[in-house]
């Protein structure tokens, strides 16, 4: 990367990263940015993707600033963006998006055992664990901060665009309205990013979050 070419695209399995030089003021990097996304012309209108900033950490007015730019000259829609400032900051975003969107959401604080269920009207928010053998169903979107390893059936009335996410995926199943899918056995050991699930074209797609 050199001094003339201090922003630079690249796509990945997981989305779009964004790699900024570090060394070169922020206004700087804007311009670039902003020559970049027009140069790219049509190639980012409608596209879903998510979004990284690797290479340097930035303010939330700087990240705001620089999603301006990206969202003033393009129709991308990002599902997510990632940066060099906090792992789980999507998570923490999703939740408040949550909140807002929601005048019912269940917090429960602790693990879910083996047998216990959670069934609302609304989105459900777990503070800890979800066991093999537990169960979340509900309303609207669920967020569990630890482990999902248990069954959650998120959107059961029909909710398509409801979302399921937790720090470490690894479900017995996953549902959201009625499309179901299965993790691969293979897929629920080791470590891994926090995942998001959600439904597009009639399937359940998982991305990660970071």
């Amino acid at each position: 990367m050199n001094q003339e070419n201090y922003v630079i695209f690249k796509g990945t399995k997981d989305g779009v990263t964004v790699l900024f030089q570090p060394d070169v003021p922020f206004e700087e990097l804007c311009t670039q940015l902003e020559q970049k996304v027009e140069e790219a012309g049509k190639f980012f209108d409608n596209v879903k993707t998510s979004l990284a900033f690797k290479g340097r950490s930035f303010t939330e007015e700087e990240e705001e600033k620089l999603l301006q730019i990206i969202a003033e000259r393009t129709t991308m829609r990002i599902t997510f963006v990632k940066t060099e400032n906090n792992e789980l900051k999507q998570i923490s975003e999703l939740l408040e998006k949550d909140i807002r969107a929601f005048n019912l959401t269940k917090f429960h604080r602790g693990s879910l055992r083996n047998g216990q269920k959670i069934e609302f009207d609304g989105s459900v928010v777990v503070v800890g664990d979800v066991n093999p053998g537990a169960e979340i169903k509900a309303t609207g979107n669920i967020i569990v901060l630890g482990q999902l390893k248990g069954m959650a059936h998120a959107g059961c009335k029909g909710m398509t665009d409801a979302f399921v996410t937790a720090v470490y995926m690894a479900p017995v199943q996953l549902r959201i309205a009625d499309i179901i899918t299965r993790f691969p056995e293979e897929n629920k050991h080791g470590p891994k990013p926090p995942e998001y699930a959600f439904v597009k074209d009639g399937q359940i797609f998982v991305m990660a979050l970071s």
